[in-house]
């Protein structure tokens, strides 16, 4: 569990696709006792390491994600979230897999191919929640969303069995409430096909505020057209343009799609409220108690 293409605790901003678990747990910046030999400082990386650093990256700066500032929590693996949550804590989980632009701007090479890398991450997820038989299969768009949410994951409420017992069988007890969010259109396309409805799965899009060689990332409009075409629950898009033009949500929301936003805005009470009156489902915010 990762957020950044970069491990910057690395010191030597590595992407996080070419380490392995061992190596990547072994950056954990909660850890008391480091398991790296080499130093993390860069005081005491030798002259030509610096050098190859800096010419590798002359137009990239190196952001240290667990700077003192900012909440530091250990590193996990997503079993080990699956392990030690409580059931009914829900699951937004962002399937990063870098498109073309990305893997060029941050260095990031695709170690896995793309169909393997969402399989693995099946893989783990049904072992503790296990899909829902035929009959009791959800639709796409959550049911329990609403003008009102202001929350993510934790608004889709299905029920089944999950958590395993000591003997490797599944206790009952109430079903993870989890979504699948992504920007890259093709993992949306894949994880559609493979859990055939199970789980929501949204676009997550920044609205052309940068803009990608993959037109489906462009626009609103877009992303729309995908979801409505590969039957997905709806959009996550950053709240600039909502703000701006707040009928964009009242259009998403008459496509039967469901509609969130991300960005700095929404950390604003007021902001949050606007929301809630143009109809956005979901808020995806950074500070809780602000907003």
């Amino acid at each position: 569990i990762y957020h950044d293409w970069i491990v910057a605790e690395t010191n030597l901003d590595i992407p996080v696709s070419a380490l392995t678990l061992k190596q990547f747990m072994a950056c954990n910046p909660c850890n008391n006792q480091p398991q790296l030999t080499r130093s993390r400082s860069r005081d005491c990386l030798k002259p030509d390491v610096v050098e190859a650093r800096v010419a590798g990256h002359e137009c990239r700066p190196i952001h240290v994600a667990n700077s003192e500032t900012t909440v530091r929590a250990p590193f996990a693996t997503l079993e080990n979230l699956f392990e030690q949550l409580p059931d009914n804590v829900g699951f937004d989980i962002e399937v990063k897999y870098p498109m073309p632009d990305e893997a060029d701007e941050f260095g990031v090479c695709s170690i896995f191919e793309i169909n393997l890398f969402v399989d693995k991450i099946l893989d783990v997820i049904y072992k503790y929640v296990p899909p829902p038989s035929p009959i009791q299969r959800p639709k796409q768009r959550p049911a329990s969303m609403s003008r009102s949410s202001s929350t993510s994951a934790q608004q889709h409420q299905h029920s089944a069995s999950s958590a395993t017992n000591g003997t490797g069988t599944h206790a009952k007890s109430p079903r993870r409430p989890i979504v699948f969010t992504s920007f890259h259109p093709d993992i949306c396309l894949l994880l559609a096909h493979k859990v055939n409805g199970d789980i929501p799965i949204m676009l997550l899009t920044d609205a052309g505020m940068s803009a990608m060689a993959d037109c489906r990332c462009n626009s609103i409009e877009a992303a729309v057209r995908l979801c409505k075409w590969a039957n997905l629950a709806g959009i996550v898009t950053h709240v600039g343009p909502i703000s701006q033009s707040p009928r964009v949500a009242s259009l998403v929301r008459r496509n039967g799609l469901a509609i969130a936003t991300y960005g700095s805005l929404n950390n604003q009470a007021a902001h949050v409220k606007q929301q809630q009156i143009y109809g956005v489902d979901i808020v995806i915010v950074d500070d809780v108690r602000t907003a």
